[in-house]
């Protein structure tokens, strides 16, 4: 995705000192930065860090934000965003009378990292010593920790072994969401001090598998000839997912499955049709293109629509809705899934051409079929068939209370991406034209 942020962590070893019973590890974290590359500002980061002196088998721990940007939150089509932590081998002009930094690129089909410019060369990686771990919780979620982590003492300690592949199995998810107020994700960073071989602890091995109970001790124990490097590691945040979009998917059958309760009151009943038209228009329908239906639900579910590439048929469809009676999810689900099943009926096409997308807006949880207390056991049921059958299904929950929320994103939704929080009816055109859109 575009959006950047290279962050270079830098460690100085100083000449080793003999002390009574341990070695003195003199160890400066400068340079911990963050620079926004990005034309959309999605996110940023917080001030530089600074570790200072360190010695070995020490725990330094510094924070640092990753937060989402005015420019997002004033955007209302966006809510979700998903980043990603990578870490990988810092390059640097050893010849230079102070530090100059290069980029490292990928080479070889990305099977290795290498240093852009000529002359520059790999610092000895500090990528293996460094924890990262948010130390945040979600707001309305405060059993669930964020973002999982990564304990120090990880990967190969020589930099020309951490390849591409390596830096994958290191990388970090995060995710925040402006809805929830979801809005700032504070990470823990922390240097756990390596020592030299020689001059290492009695207590090094229970150090380091205290800290991760899988690394083998002997494995992070620095060579003694680089007692008086610098050490190095970029840690780079890039925005790996904002909403998922049908925009971008081409040639596709997609149903809407549009609640039409009694909940939702005439004026509001106008803003969904007045969306859901929008959608139609953008989504662009043709013979070789889009192909849409419709099912709709209240006590009971109606197929409104077969899948047609007639746009104005898919208009006539949404402008007849009427609001009155439940809400039965699980009858729209099922409706929707039959149609998009390849009953040969001459409606739905190969899937292999022609992807299967399902397109759920509700303003409520489900309480139809009877008993009303199991209702949201079967649509979340019907969800998995769908799913199981190969339609991704994207959900709006318009209005929702945060149990609902949850409920249509974690079981109705196909993850997090696909679900989009909107705040009313009003609301509703914005976020459908956005999935509607193929963002650059």
């Amino acid at each position: 995705m575009k959006n950047k942020i290279i962050t270079g962590i830098l460690a100085a070893g100083a000449l080793l000192v003999t002390l009574p019973l341990i070695a003195a590890f003199e160890a400066h974290i400068i340079n911990v930065t963050a620079e926004i590359n990005d034309q959309l500002d999605n996110i940023i980061v917080s001030d530089p860090i600074d570790f200072g002196t360190v010695f070995p088998q020490e725990e330094l721990d510094k924070t640092f934000d990753i937060e989402l940007s005015q420019s997002f939150l004033n955007n209302p089509e966006f809510d979700l965003l998903e980043y990603t932590i990578h870490q990988e081998p810092k390059c640097w002009n050893a010849s230079s009378t102070a530090p100059v930094f290069g980029e490292v690129i990928f080479v070889n089909n990305a099977t290795e990292f290498q240093c852009e410019d000529q002359g520059f060369e790999f610092l000895p990686i500090l990528c293996p010593y460094l924890s990262k771990h948010e130390v945040t919780f979600d707001p309305n979620e405060p059993d669930e920790n964020d973002d999982p982590g990564i304990p120090a003492f990880h990967g190969p300690i020589d930099a020309s072994l951490w390849t591409p592949l390596v830096a994958s199995t290191t990388e970090i998810a995060g995710e925040l969401q402006n809805s929830i107020n979801d809005k700032l994700d504070t990470w823990n960073l922390d240097l756990k001090v390596p020592c030299f071989f020689g001059f290492c602890a009695q207590d090094w091995e229970n150090f380091v598998l205290r800290i991760n109970p899988a690394a083998e001790p002997d494995d992070y124990v620095q060579p003694a000839e680089n007692e008086h490097l610098l050490f190095g590691c970029n840690i780079r945040v890039s925005v790996t997912g904002k909403p998922s979009t049908v925009g971008c998917l081409g040639k596709i059958d997609l149903m809407l499955v549009l609640d039409r309760s009694g909940s939702i009151n005439s004026s509001e009943l106008t803003q969904l049709k007045n969306a859901a038209n929008s959608f139609i228009t953008a989504l662009a329908p043709s013979t070789d293109g889009v192909h849409t239906g419709q099912s709709s639900f209240a006590t009971n579910a109606t197929l409104n629509l077969h899948l047609t590439d007639n746009e104005a048929s898919a208009h006539a469809a949404i402008n007849a809705l009427t609001a009155g009676g439940f809400t039965n999810l699980k009858g729209g689900i099922d409706l929707a899934k039959t149609e998009l099943d390849n009953p040969g009926d001459g409606h739905d096409r190969a899937d292999l051409d022609s992807p299967d997308v399902m397109v759920i807006i509700t303003d409520g949880a489900p309480n139809r079929p009877l008993p009303s207390t199991t209702a949201d056991d079967v649509a979340a049921a019907s969800a998995d068939a769908a799913r199981a059958a190969g339609i991704e299904i994207f959900v709006l929950g318009v209005g929702v209370s945060a149990s609902t929320e949850t409920y249509l994103k974690t079981e109705i939704a196909d993850d997090a991406s696909h679900y989009f929080s909107v705040a009313n009816f009003a609301s509703l055109e914005a976020a459908l034209l956005e999935i509607a859109s193929c963002p650059d």
